[in-house]
């Protein structure tokens, strides 16, 4: 019998999958990493076999492809195919009662990461744990995931799976995960070589368009696959005094990054979501928009600060700046 592990590409969602199969004694599994707004489709591919069971880390519903996931989940329950989330991002009341109702055994915990929830749910299948390997792995990957940074590995964790990186760089480390390293050479060179893509970036120009509205600042810049977005995002509002940077892709994938506006519900009305001051969605830019594009990236920019913009109008003060 075979898992099928789901989970996010970045950092958490490795060392989730990581710990689940440390935590499990490594049984046969595969792998499928794919972003919120791909669920459906990763699903689709999931339920044309049969699994054992079906185990999703670091992955939010996405409000857009809600009811397809949901139909999905369905298939699979009738199917009479264990399904197991663990899952840290803000979820509606609505979207929890309607997995537990058709027996998804969902463990949702906001005080930890992803790979912090699999440590604390998962019940451990062998008697040799390693509760400090367990500890530095979880403390590490959260330390930066949740960006509060009180572990040393936070920011190499962070720097460790990327954007730009293949998903066979991703196994990679969830198998090293997996078999109870926490940290290797291989990682160490792989951090070295990150470190230096991203300064050289960050003492290069940057084009961004900002704007002003509801006295929230707003920033937008070109991710960019030599730096983290929570990286380059944390520049840019240091830089330009910014209350909002967002990371975009020409292709209108979106990361929200904030250190006092409530990012969450900006996404979450552009048919994304996550946590309240890291989120992310994906919108569409329409063919002329990206045809400018090839021409100046700012034309993109410029659509998408605008869409921003009006959410934002449409937006009470107080949603977007709670007082804690």
């Amino acid at each position: 019998m075979v898992v099928a592990i789901i989970t996010h590409t970045d950092m958490d969602g490795a060392g989730a999958a990581g710990v689940y199969l440390y935590l499990t004694g490594k049984p046969e599994y595969r792998l499928f990493f794919t972003e919120p707004y791909l669920l459906d489709k990763t699903l689709a591919k999931v339920s044309n076999a049969y699994y054992e069971k079906i185990v999703i880390t670091d992955i939010g519903i996405n409000p857009v492809i809600y009811n397809n996931v949901l139909e999905y989940i369905k298939l699979l329950r009738e199917n009479n195919i264990p399904i197991y989330w663990y899952d840290h991002h803000i979820w509606e009341n609505e979207w929890t009662n309607n997995l537990h109702k058709l027996g998804v055994e969902l463990y949702i915990d906001r005080s930890t990461c992803a790979t912090g929830v699999v440590a604390k749910y998962v019940k451990p299948a062998r008697n040799d744990l390693d509760k400090y390997f367990l500890e530095e792995v979880v403390r590490g990957v959260c330390a930066g995931d949740l960006w509060r940074f009180d572990h040393w590995r936070g920011g190499y964790y962070l720097r460790l799976v990327r954007r730009k990186d293949t998903n066979t760089w991703r196994k990679q480390v969830v198998k090293t995960i997996a078999d109870g390293k926490a940290w290797t050479q291989e990682f160490e060179e792989k951090i070295l070589e990150n470190l230096e893509q991203e300064l050289k970036l960050l003492s290069s120009s940057i084009d961004i368009v900002e704007k002003t509205i509801n006295d929230i600042k707003i920033v937008v810049a070109e991710s960019s696959e030599d730096v983290e977005n929570s990286f380059l995002a944390a520049y840019l509002i240091g830089r330009y005094n910014a209350d909002i940077a967002v990371l975009a892709s020409i292709d209108g994938k979106l990361s929200f990054r904030s250190r006092s506006v409530n990012v969450r519900e900006i996404a979450l009305k552009m048919g994304g979501g996550g946590h309240m001051y890291a989120a992310g969605a994906k919108i569409e830019i329409p063919l002329v928009t990206r045809l400018l594009g090839r021409i100046s990236r700012k034309a993109v920019l410029g659509y998408i600060i605008n869409q921003i913009i009006e959410v934002v109008k449409n937006t009470p003060s107080e949603v977007l700046k709670p007082r804690s």
